[in-house]
């Protein structure tokens, strides 16, 4: 930026007065949205209303390339993922072109692939925001970039008068002073707008004003008000040019530490004018945020003699502005960590609880299949106990895993399915529960295979019933059927109930939209569920049409998934290796869970003991010689990790196989249970045969 001027110097006015920093006029500046999602566009066009400029949004790349030929633009909110040309292609041409090299690029994406992120930076991106984002976010980093933009526009006017209505000495004069404090705000401009999740930006703040607006200056907290210890953040340009923390015992600091505090309390700009009346030389802003202040913002000259010009104080005024805004974000930007630490501690706890009366009821559906016969009438119960509970811990893996709900995946376990058989254990799951008894249900299937998982397409079948018994009258009919047409596996469920009107069809899977019409009630029920039914249809490649001939003429719901050939032998549960009886140890909290567990371990043949607590669990482990330990992670007083490694530095621990059982199912959980000494870690509820596959894997181990 030069050698530092003095800023009461570098600008001279013709008619002696000071002139002001920026034109008063203002004018809209362009704000290129590019992305080829309709609602997406919209949506930031939404957001960026409030903002009263030119918004302009273009669906791809090329758009955008065509476009900048003959427009400037603040800023370019560019999408990632776009077909033909992506977000990354088609910021290298930007940055290609002369006339748009300088433009800043923040890309918009809901995909929180770090490489990715690492990559936009290094195409010259300024921000990279995932989606959902906050939209006051949104707003403010596009305001920064349009007020730069408007400043550089205005002060090239600005230049062009003075060029024509001044001397050249004048002229030039004005250019530097408007050079340096453009420098200035674009130095503060750079740190910023730097990344909301960065560190403290206050003193690299100071460090890029210094000495170019002061020589000593301050950032003032607002906690300061509260304790005098809490001063803030402080450099001064010393005797040799370097920047340091002011010495103890300056008055000149203490005199602008006061006015800090006063400018907090008042919420006004305050100035501090030289005693022998030649001129300002201090100004103190506040850093004014919704409403409130966040603090002060102080600028001194002490040793240069320089002081301050009506310009330099607007300056003064709009790089605390800025500074506040940055604060506040970065401010929010904490909260919502916080939050969200939070929220994913909750989703673990809530996950830990939820599984806990899983694995009760699983074990006992096991002990319970154990015990009765093959061709009793509780057979069936039973089978659909065990599938239901299988289904019902999937759920809620994806309801509440942290990792998923962040990233918005759904897993789907793929292997060849029997597309009918699927239909008919929904069909059979709703007869069980008595959801059918006033309707007349067809079932057709011809045999047709997939390849996806059998629980979740299931779920297709069973929400897509569930939607036709709930629009169809009693004594109506529902006709489920399974099909291969070519390549396609084809399942259609169809009823003559209300049917959808004309209107709602294009609608029908669209997130909370639920059935209705004429002379109907809204039915019951958030409308997730045939939202769901197409997202889990499009996971395994497929395509879900809803048809209707209009209210009261029933509809047609048809899934169309790829047919694959059937499997020369019938997928079947693998069978656990044989395991001698052992003498295991259960460390259990839950009643339930622990008895039900070491009930089904000795219908199996095993010598079983349990502990309710951490404590008892090692009493048991000192006086007794066990094969196994069954460990819950989340025990009250010591957990299982601490069980686990005081156990590995007992005489014969290190030869006990440790597993964990537990409803926390999160890749930290693992690693910190393989740190603490387990063999194994197994999520809530554990599937049985899985159970004794993996005591007869560490056994054989």
């Amino acid at each position: 930026m030069g050698p530092a001027k003095p800023m009461s110097e570098v600008v001279e006015e013709p008619s002696g007065a000071s002139a002001p920093l920026l034109p008063a006029a203002r004018e809209r500046v362009n704000i290129l949205i590019v992305d080829d999602t309709v609602a997406q566009r919209m949506a930031v066009e939404t957001v960026l209303t409030d903002l009263d400029e030119n918004v302009v949004a273009v669906d791809s790349g090329r758009e955008a390339l065509r476009y900048l030929l003959d427009h400037d633009v603040a800023v370019i909110l560019l999408d990632v993922n776009m077909p033909e040309m992506d977000g990354f292609e088609t910021a290298a041409m930007i940055r290609q072109r002369p006339r748009t090299r300088n433009v800043p690029i923040i890309f918009v994406t809901a995909d929180t692939d770090e490489l990715h992120a690492a990559r936009g930076y290094s195409l010259g991106a300024v921000d990279y925001l995932f989606s959902p984002f906050l939209p006051e976010i949104l707003r403010t980093k596009v305001r920064v970039f349009v007020e730069l933009a408007r400043m550089h526009a205005q002060a090239r006017r600005h230049a062009e008068e003075r060029v024509t209505l001044a001397t050249e000495q004048a002229a030039r004069a004005a250019a530097e002073a408007t050079n340096l404090r453009l420098g200035v705000l674009a130095e503060a401009t750079r740190v910023l707008t730097r990344p909301i999740e960065s560190g403290s930006i206050a003193g690299d703040l100071l460090r890029a004003v210094l000495p170019y607006m002061a020589d000593l200056a301050g950032v003032v907290p607002i906690d300061a008000t509260r304790s005098p210890e809490a001063e803030g953040v402080w450099l001064r340009v010393d005797a040799d040019g370097r920047l340091a923390p002011p010495p103890a015992g300056v008055a000149a600091h203490r005199e602008i530490l006061d006015a800090a505090l006063r400018v907090i309390a008042s919420q006004r700009l305050e100035t501090l004018p030289k005693k022998d009346g030649t001129g300002t030389w201090a100004i103190v802003a506040p850093l004014p945020a919704r409403g409130t202040t966040l603090g002060a913002m102080a600028f001194a000259m002490l040793d240069s003699g320089r002081r301050y010009t009506t310009a330099d104080i607007e300056l003064v005024r709009d790089l605390a502005s800025r500074t506040a805004i940055a604060l506040d974000n970065r401010s929010l930007y904490r909260e919502i960590e916080e939050r969200d630490r939070r929220k994913d501690e909750f989703l673990a706890m809530l996950a830990h609880e939820l599984r806990n009366p899983l694995a009760a009821i699983s074990n006992a559906a096991a002990v319970l299949e154990k015990l009765g016969r093959q061709d009793d009438d509780t057979a069936r119960i039973r089978t659909i106990i065990g599938r239901q509970t299988h289904h019902l811990a999937r759920l809620v893996d994806d309801l509440l895993d942290v990792a998923r709900v962040t990233t918005g995946r759904i897993v789907v376990e793929r292997q060849p399915v029997a597309f009918a058989d699927v239909a008919r254990r929904a069909l059979q799951s709703f007869d069980a529960a008595g959801k059918t008894a006033n309707h007349e249900i067809v079932l057709k299937t011809d045999p047709v295979w997939v390849i996806g998982d059998a629980s979740r397409l299931e779920q297709v079948v069973a929400n897509l019933l569930d939607n036709a018994l709930r629009y169809t009258a009693r004594g109506g009919r529902v006709i489920v059927s399974v099909q291969r047409d070519g390549t396609e596996a084809v399942l259609r469920v169809s009823d003559t109930g209300r049917g959808i009107p004309a209107a709602l069809l294009p609608q029908i899977f669209d997130l909370f939209v639920r059935g209705g019409g004429a002379g109907h009630a809204r039915a019951d029920g958030l409308g997730l569920g045939l939202t769901l039914v197409r997202r889990l249809v499009e996971l395994h490649g497929g395509a879900v049409d809803a048809l209707s001939a209009g209210e009261g003429r029933g509809s047609e719901l048809i899934v169309r998934l790829p047919a694959s050939a059937a499997p020369a032998v019938p997928a079947s549960p693998a069978v656990p290796a044989m395991l001698r009886p052992a003498r295991i140890l259960i460390v259990e909290d839950n009643e339930d869970a622990r008895e039900s567990l070491r009930l089904l371990l000795e219908l199996d043949g095993h010598q079983v003991a349990v502990a309710a607590s951490g404590e008892d669990g090692l009493e048991h482990a000192r006086s007794g010689d066990f094969t196994f330990a069954l460990v819950d992670l989340g025990l009250p007083g010591i957990d299982g990790f601490e069980v686990a490694r005081q156990l590995r530095t007992m005489g014969h621990g290190a030869d006990v196989r440790l597993i964990a059982i537990s409803g926390y199912g999160q890749p930290v959980d693992r690693k910190r249970a393989q740190a603490a000494g387990f063999d194994a870690h197994l999520v809530k509820p554990v599937d049985t045969n899985h159970l004794r596959t993996v005591l007869a894997e560490l056994t054989s181990a």
